[in-house]
C-alpha cells in the first residue's frame, strides 16, 4: 500500500471545493441548455441529461487512472477522450454565460443610462421654459397692478399681485427644485461607470476563456490526485505466500507430531481413527484426514477394510 500524501482533513477540504467548482459548470450547463431550447419540456430533459454528463466527466478521470493502473489502456484511453469531448462542451457553456451576461449588462447599462439622460435633459430644458414662462407672467401681473392703480383700484391691484404673485413665486420653487434635483440625477448618471468598463474587449475574452478552463481543469487535477494519493491494491508479495505455505506446513507438521505421539503409546493393531483425533484435538476432520496421510506415508499407521490401525 502507497504512502499517502494528502491527509484525511485536506483530502475533505479539496473534494468539497471540488465539488463546489463542479456544482458552477453544471449550473452553466444547464442555463446554456435552456437558453437554447424553446420547448420547456426537451429544455428541462436535456438540461437535467447536460448535469449528469458534466458530473460523469470529473468522475472519469479518476476512473481512467484506475483502469490504467489494471492495464485496461485501451478503455483507460476512451474514457479520457470522452472526458475531454465533456469538458469542451461544459468549457463553452461557462465562457458563453460569462460573456453573455458580460455585454449584456454593458449593453443595458449604456442603453438605460442614455435613455435616463435624454429623458432628464429633456425634462431640464421644459422646467426651464417653464421658468421663462413664469417670469413673463409675474412681469405682465405687474404691469395690470400698475395699471389698477393709475385707475385708483389700488386694494384690486394689491389682491392681484398677492394672489397672482404668490402662485408664481410656488411654481417657480418648485420648477427651480426639479432642475436641482433633475442636476444631481444627471451628475450621477455621468460619473457612473458600466461594469468592467475599462476592461478591453479582447481582455475580457482571454479571461473569460481563462476561468472556464480553470473550472474544468483544477476539479478534474484535484480529483485525480485524490485517487492517486489513495490506497491502491497491491499483489501479494511472493515472500509473503511462502510465509503463508510455511505456517500451513508447519501446522500439518504439528498435528503429524500430536498423531504419532498418540499412536505411540498404543499397540499396534489399536484401531484409531480420524474422528477420534479430531474429537481429541478439536480440530477438522479435514485436518485430521491430512494428518493421518501423512502418518501412513511414514508407516506410523495402517489402512484396513475395519480403518486405521497402529502398525
Amino acid at each position: 500500500m502507497h504512502t499517502q500524501p494528502i491527509g484525511a482533513h485536506m483530502a475533505q477540504l479539496l473534494t468539497l471545493m471540488a465539488v463546489a467548482l463542479c456544482g458552477v459548470t453544471a449550473v452553466s450547463v444547464c442555463l446554456a441548455m435552456l437558453a437554447l431550447i424553446e420547448d420547456r419540456l426537451l429544455a428541462g430533459l436535456f438540461a437535467g441529461a447536460a448535469v449528469v454528463l458534466d458530473l460523469i466527466k470529473y468522475a472519469a478521470w479518476p476512473l481512467a487512472l484506475g483502469l490504467l493502473a489494471v492495464g485496461r489502456h485501451g478503455s483507460a484511453v476512451l474514457m479520457m477522450v470522452c472526458a475531454l469531448i465533456l469538458g469542451g462542451v461544459s468549457g463553452w457553456a461557462t465562457y458563453d454565460r460569462l460573456m453573455s451576461s458580460m455585454l449584456a449588462g454593458r449593453a443595458q447599462h449604456q442603453a438605460i443610462q442614455e435613455q435616463r439622460i435624454t429623458d432628464i435633459e429633456a425634462a431640464r430644458r421644459a422646467d426651464q421654459a417653464r421658468l421663462t414662462a413664469l417670469d413673463a407672467e409675474a412681469r405682465s401681473v405687474q404691469e395690470q397692478a400698475a395699471a389698477m392703480r393709475e385707475r385708483g383700484m389700488v386694494s384690486k391691484a394689491l389682491l392681484l399681485e398677492t394672489s397672482a404673485l404668490r402662485r408664481l413665486d410656488d411654481q417657480r420653487e418648485q420648477a427651480r427644485a426639479r432642475l436641482e434635483a433633475s442636476s444631481r440625477e444627471l451628475t450621477a448618471l455621468r460619473s457612473q461607470p458600466a461594469k468592467a468598463a475599462s476592461l478591453p474587449a479582447q481582455l475580457a475574452t482571454l479571461l473569460c476563456l481563462g476561468f472556464a478552463a480553470a473550472l474544468e481543469i483544477v476539479p478534474a487535477l484535484i480529483f485525480a490526485a485524490l485517487r492517486t494519493a489513495g490506497p491502491v491494491p497491491q499483489r501479494q508479495e511472493p515472500a509473503q505466500e511462502h510465509a503463508e505455505e510455511d505456517a500451513g506446513e508447519h501446522s500439518e507438521n504439528a498435528l503429524l507430531g500430536e498423531l504419532l505421539a498418540i499412536v505411540g503409546k498404543l499397540e499396534p493393531g489399536t484401531r484409531y481413527g480420524t474422528r477420534d483425533f479430531a474429537k481429541a484435538l478439536r480440530i477438522g476432520n479435514s485436518r485430521a484426514v491430512a494428518a493421518f496421510g501423512l502418518a501412513l506415508e511414514r508407516g506410523a499407521i495402517r489402512k484396513t477394510p475395519a480403518g486405521y490401525v497402529v502398525a
